[in-house]
């Protein structure tokens, strides 16, 4: 079942993975899924977004200026490439009618943690590069919260 959450949902930290192309527009995806797209503002060269939440993974439909539909999932999710099944599967299409999809769907294999005042270490987003962990890591912590923040490899 798919359901449409708040943009409040989605977070732009370079943890997001961009997955797929769907084959229709707007319009249609809208009538197919029953949802609404809010003008966006986040990226330049879209129009509009949807953000949903499938089987348990916050994913966010984005309608491009050229009338194209892709799909990101949210960092949170270690391995971006379970969600393709998972989306086909509710769109009712098999994999192969998708125009495009990304070249590596591996896990990520760095996870930003946040380590509490009670001394729980909390997994926030996964990252594809180290670097890009590390500079999300620095601009918590130069916000100046009593939390620590690290980075780990995770298999």
């Amino acid at each position: 079942m798919i359901l449409r959450e708040s943009d409040s949902e989605w977070n732009v930290n370079g943890s997001q993975t961009l997955l797929c192309r769907l084959p229709w527009g707007a319009a249609e995806l809208a009538a197919r899924l029953s949802i609404r797209f809010s003008p966006s503002f986040q990226q330049p060269g879209e129009w509009s977004h949807a953000v949903i939440r499938l089987d348990g993974n916050v994913l966010r439909l984005a309608v491009h200026n050229d009338g194209a539909v892709t799909v990101e999932v949210r960092g949170d999710v270690q391995n971006s490439g379970r969600c393709l099944p998972v989306i086909c599967a509710a769109l009712g299409i098999p994999q192969a009618a998708l125009p495009w999809v990304a070249d590596d769907l591996s896990a990520k294999p760095w996870l930003l943690t946040r380590l509490d005042d009670n001394g729980n270490r909390l997994p926030m987003w996964y990252f594809r590069e180290r670097e890009a962990a590390e500079a999300v890591a620095r601009n918590y912590a130069a916000r100046g919260h009593k939390q620590t923040y690290e980075v780990v490899h995770v298999p």
